[in-house]
């Protein structure tokens, strides 16, 4: 699953219009990384293998992605940097700093998700709707950050559709586990937790989008 989805992260890069969107929606996008890690987590037989199972498919997909990057070179060997007298070397610095900080986040984030996927299953009801609730806001919030703007901008209804998407299918995903756990199913604490951590998840997805298309770390 891991290298799946870290070698179609790769090839969203180079894709364009509509197929852009979709290669977005399922492969480069934070929900489908949080849902594989939420998944896993979710399937797992206890805590521990649900942090390791989280932790490995999105660690795997992260090193698979810049991994690509770095045999097939395009995006550190051609570049070139005003002033810089080895562009390639200071391009490829770049590329390994943000292997290291998204390797990093995998491993944080697949810890987190993988605990989160375990409460949801096996934790008690009021807990586990509170952490589907949770787990909503972290997969949906990215997609709200892109539904909002490009409203704001007038960007384009594909992104616009794209975003909202991101935001309906962790909906639909976190309410599905929510629904295979062990009831009573407490739907209104797993509604009013996932509109109440939404704002906080969309302030914070809006940071990564700014740490990811500022400079070195992409």
């Amino acid at each position: 699953m891991g290298v799946v989805l870290g070698g179609l992260a790769y090839a969203a890069d180079f894709c364009q219009g509509t197929l852009a969107v979709v290669m977005l929606l399922v492969s480069s996008s934070m929900f489908a990384w949080g849902a594989a890690g939420l998944a896993f987590g979710f399937a797992a037989r206890d805590r521990r293998s649900a942090i390791g199972a989280a932790v490995t498919v999105l660690t795997v997909a992260t090193l698979v992605y810049y991994g690509i990057i770095l045999v097939d070179g395009h995006r550190w060997r051609d570049a070139v940097t005003d002033g810089d007298a080895f562009p390639g070397a200071s391009s490829l610095v770049s590329v390994l700093t943000a292997a290291a900080f998204w390797t990093a986040a995998s491993i944080a984030g697949g810890t987190v998700l993988g605990l989160f996927g375990q409460a949801i299953h096996r934790a008690r009801p009021t807990v586990a709707a509170l952490v589907a609730g949770c787990s909503f806001a972290l997969l949906a919030g990215q997609g709200a950050v892109a539904a909002v703007h490009v409203y704001t901008l007038g960007a384009g209804w594909a992104w616009l559709v794209e975003g909202v998407a991101e935001v309906l299918l962790a909906a639909a995903l976190t309410a599905a586990l929510l629904g295979r756990a062990p009831g009573p199913h407490r739907w209104w604490t797993f509604a009013g937790a996932a509109v109440a951590l939404l704002a906080a998840s969309y302030a914070v997805s809006g940071q990564l989008d700014t740490i990811r298309t500022t400079g070195t770390l992409w």
